[in-house]
């Protein structure tokens, strides 16, 4: 016998059994609802592809062992046999499984609720006071007598009500089988008000949807069903399908409206850090240029920027610099706002450069005096060029203390460097061989 022929056609038959298993596995996943939750019908059709694998991978072996594969003709012959096998073994066992398995009548591709009304015995009432008792209401699926599958529903006692002396309580199941033969168990506390066996059929049509007469029906000679026994009606409820997720469009909608309500909502004499968030190029070119007219035509703007400008919160400081840099047609009377800014910006560099790094390790005063030199920067360009307004004062004292901490590399690369720069640009002056060179 020819080994080699005999491991591929162990080869051959574990690839179909590994295909065969996880697509076997795949509808025992579904049709048996496992859960999804962190992947577990994943893994389980995963490991049981591969177990499937490895065990036809052994039966292939021992076929092709049994049978022979010393000639092509004998190895076709092995490799079909095993894989045939293989095959046919998945093929009954799906079979099984959908025999077995719930699947959930439909109308019109939508799923049913079971719904009942349970009309109490004549002098039997519901809690009225006091701690709500337990309820239970549990729809069963009986084949040869036997309870095989049960679905826990929902005996609606708060929405109770009382009809000619009588009681009825509702109550709702999923209708999650086709198989066997419906019945229901109502509980309230350890008080049973009903088990009735429902006449519904495996596919109920559209019929169904509307109530039942009330049951159970007596035979046709014998008395009424008596007034001191439980009675019910049914019918179906269709549950309708999900929604679909909004689109991409319908979101970003959505979202505008909300930004466009929050930004209506913003009062006439709101401050004006309100309206800043509104301000940067990127928001909506509606709402931006509404929020430069309300911030530009307040009274008193250039004094209320000028002291979020002093924020200790720096991003409040960059957002109110930056929207100076921003504006088409800065005021004047912002110069003063923002040259006290820079000032701000000279006394956080001197305690910066005073401080130890054991006093901050993290260089977190360099990161804040970063962000307000940037947004400054932002601001006294615009004002230069457009107010015709001078910042090399501050602007040179600025690059002097930049010079001191070199162990920062923000300091370094974020001001030195920037300053230095403009230094030259507007004033003639010459960059130090230390200050590092532009980008």
């Amino acid at each position: 016998m020819n080994w080699l022929l005999s491991l591929l056609a162990s080869l051959i038959c574990g690839i179909v059994g590994l295909f065969t298993s996880g697509v076997v596995a795949a509808f025992y996943a579904d049709w048996y609802h496992m859960s999804t939750r962190e992947g577990q019908a994943g893994f389980f059709v995963i490991g049981m592809a591969l177990l499937g694998g490895i065990v036809c991978c052994v039966l292939g072996l021992v076929v092709a062992r049994f049978l022979g594969t010393a000639s092509a003709s004998r190895f076709f012959r092995a490799s079909g046999v095993a894989c045939a096998a293989v095959v046919a073994m998945g093929g009954a066992t799906t079979l099984v499984l959908f025999l077995l398995a719930d699947f959930p009548p439909t109308i019109d591709r939508e799923k049913l609720m079971l719904e009942m009304e349970i009309l109490l015995p004549k002098g039997q009432g519901i809690p009225a006071s006091g701690i709500p008792p337990e309820t239970q209401f549990v729809l069963g699926s009986v084949v040869d007598g036997t309870q095989r599958a049960s679905e826990y529903g929902q005996l609606r006692l708060e929405e109770a009500r009382e009809e000619n002396g009588r009681w009825i309580v509702p109550a709702e199941a999923f209708l999650f089988t086709s198989r066997g033969k419906r019945t229901t168990e109502a509980r309230i506390g350890d008080v049973m008000i009903g088990a009735f066996l429902v006449p519904l059929p495996a596919h109920p049509g559209a019929e169904y949807e509307a109530w039942s007469e009330w049951m159970p029906r007596s035979p046709a000679g014998d008395p009424p069903w008596p007034d001191t026994k439980s009675s019910f009606r049914f019918r179906v409820r269709r549950i309708p399908p999900p929604a679909p997720p909004p689109t991409a469009e319908e979101v970003e909608a959505q979202k505008d409206r909300e930004e466009q309500a929050a930004f209506d909502a913003i009062a006439p004499d709101a401050p004006l850090a309100e309206l800043l968030p509104y301000t940067p190029a990127w928001q909506d070119a509606g709402r931006r240029e509404a929020a430069i007219v309300r911030i530009t035509s307040h009274p008193n703007h250039a004094k209320e920027l000028g002291k979020l400008m002093l924020s200790p919160d720096m991003r409040a400081a960059e957002s109110a610099l930056r929207f100076v840099g921003d504006l088409p047609s800065p005021d004047p009377a912002l110069v003063p706002e923002v040259r006290a800014a820079g000032r701000d910006v000279i006394k956080r560099m001197e305690k910066f450069n005073a401080a130890t790094v054991e006093e901050d390790p993290s260089y977190e005063g360099a990161a804040d005096i970063s962000i307000r030199f940037g947004s400054w920067m932002s601001a006294i360009r615009a004002l230069k060029d457009k107010a015709g307004a001078d910042f090399t004062p501050e602007l040179a004292e600025i690059l002097e203390l930049s010079r001191v901490r070199t162990d920062s590399y923000v300091m370094q690369e974020d001001v030195r460097r920037v300053a230095s720069y403009y230094m030259k640009s507007w004033a003639g002056v010459e960059p130090l061989p230390g200050d590092p060179p532009p980008r």
